[in-house]
């Protein structure tokens, strides 16, 4: 996952992919999915996201490192 320079996160394929399956979110969803994702915290070099699907209410958290930019 990175954060581009207009605040918005691209996730990779891979975990897209978990994202939806872990929301449930159906396939036919896909290309304008119901899940919005929010900061919760970043601490200890560590940026946690809570993303929801605004349909059903299920959310998950999803936890990554942070890393230098070396642009």
């Amino acid at each position: 996952m990175r954060i581009d320079s207009d605040g918005n996160m691209e996730l990779t394929a891979e975990e897209n992919q978990d994202l939806m399956d872990r929301l449930d979110i159906p396939e036919s969803e896909y290309d304008d999915p119901p899940v919005e994702i929010e900061c919760v915290g970043i601490e200890n070099e560590v940026a946690t996201f809570k993303a929801t699907n605004t349909k059903t209410g299920k959310s998950v958290e999803m936890v990554f490192d942070l890393m230098d930019d070396d642009d």
